[in-house]
């Protein structure tokens, strides 16, 4: 799974997930040949719960990253008073 761009003030955002970065483990387990659909159910569940996924960016080493699961509600529009 391809990380487009991580939705601002979430978990995977305050972990330090960024856009390109390629999704290639959930909890130690290979999710390639699993659907966007199967991947999204396995990451979801209770909130303060953790989960560990392992991504790989260009240039640099697979690496694990541990995410604490929490409510994400997304904000339909970001403004900024000038």
């Amino acid at each position: 799974i391809k990380v487009v761009s991580p939705i601002d003030d979430t978990p995977a955002s305050k972990a330090g997930i960024l856009a390109n970065d390629i999704i290639t483990h959930i909890d130690a387990e290979p999710i390639q040949g699993l659907t966007l659909q199967q991947a999204v159910e396995k990451m979801r569940g209770p909130v303060g719960s953790k989960i560990t996924i392992r991504v790989t960016r260009s240039g640099a080493a697979p690496r694990d990253i541990e995410i604490t699961r929490d409510r994400i509600v997304i904000r339909a529009v970001r403004h900024q008073v000038l």
